[in-house]
């Protein structure tokens, strides 16, 4: 009996050791998992906009820093140069950029469809002005035109709605070209040019120094005559490199959502939206940029509601110069989606 007994309180002794070295495993399981989420970092995803209406569209997001899905950092950079930019993004080093449309279709004929088009932020904000009172349509011919860009988005959108409103680009217009809107504005400023194609902000800081420069032409709601579109012609790109779609889907849907926040706060708190641009180092000043807003055309507009307008422009750009897009016009692959 004592035997039994003692059989007995052995077995139970051995299945509580059993268990409880069972328990004892999946903790230290669990605290090994543990460490090792802790050591691991977070994956560094590089995000850059240039200075201007790119980076206003997107300051809120710029400044606050969101966590946009756990496990993941993001590294904004604000580029002054348009050269700079477009240096970087041929040589594939952000995983996400707002560029310029033909850009974006360079790349993606250049760099064998590394990057594709995930939506837009900024429609046409470029508009024909002058210090001519007298200033029309009708009495452009013979003058001399200032703009930036030659060859570019400025120079292109300009000659193409000129054309189709009847003037002759080609003999009627004297188009005189600098390399950026940091010069063109001193030049109007001066008395040096009386007509220029130019966009926000600068627009509004000449018109803030001259108040006798009008808008004769709001270019993209010419463009939207024109061509029957909805938004007008694609100004600010957002592409995203392919391997990030394809491996970090979720991410890049929450980072797309949040430029969406980031475009519609633009107009819901101007002057925080200036503090925010100051702050972060967009050049143009806060009460510019809180005046600019209205005409600055900032919407964002997923791929899947707009490639249409990606259509019509990389036609238009492909008939003036196919150098511009990067020698044709890109296929349908393009589009992150359709």
């Amino acid at each position: 009996m004592k035997k039994n007994i003692c059989l007995v309180l052995t077995m139970i002794l051995a299945l509580f050791t059993f268990i409880g070295c069972g328990n004892s495993t999946s903790i230290n399981n669990d605290n090994t998992q543990s460490k090792v989420e802790e050591a691991s970092e977070p994956k560094n995803i590089t995000f850059a906009v240039p200075d201007g209406l790119p980076a206003i569209g997107i300051a809120k997001m710029i400044r606050e820093k969101p966590e946009i899905v756990k496990g993941y950092d993001v590294t904004y950079t604000i580029e002054q140069s348009s050269e700079s930019l477009a240096t970087n993004v041929m040589k594939g080093e952000p995983d996400v950029a707002i560029v310029p449309s033909n850009l974006a279709a360079t790349a993606y004929n250049k760099t064998n469809g590394e990057y594709k088009i995930a939506g837009t932020t900024g429609w046409g904000s470029f508009y024909l002005g002058s210090t001519n009172p007298e200033a029309t349509l009708e009495n452009l011919k013979g003058k001399e035109v200032y703009n930036i860009g030659k060859g570019l988005t400025p120079d292109i959108t300009a000659r193409a709605i000129l054309k189709d409103k009847g003037i002759d680009v080609d003999n009627d217009i004297n188009f005189s070209y600098v390399d950026g809107v940091s010069e063109l504005a001193p030049i109007i400023l001066a008395g040096k040019a009386e007509y220029a194609v130019i966009p926000e902000p600068a627009l509004s800081t000449v018109q803030t120094k001259n108040e006798n420069f009008k808008v004769i032409l709001d270019l993209n709601e010419e463009w939207k005559s024109i061509n029957n579109s909805e938004y007008g012609y694609p100004q600010a790109t957002v592409i995203v490199k392919k391997d990030l779609i394809d491996n970090d889907n979720e991410f890049v849907k929450a980072l797309l959502n949040k430029i969406n926040e980031s475009t519609e706060f633009v107009y819901k708190d101007k002057d925080t939206l200036g503090s925010y641009c100051e702050e972060i180092g967009v050049s143009a000043k806060k009460p510019i940029i809180v005046k600019a807003i209205d005409r600055s055309n900032i919407k964002y507009v997923s791929i899947k509601d707009s490639y249409k307008e990606y259509e019509t422009y990389f036609e238009k750009l492909n008939e003036f110069d196919p150098k511009t897009i990067g020698g044709k016009v890109p296929d349908e692959a393009i589009f992150m989606e359709k």
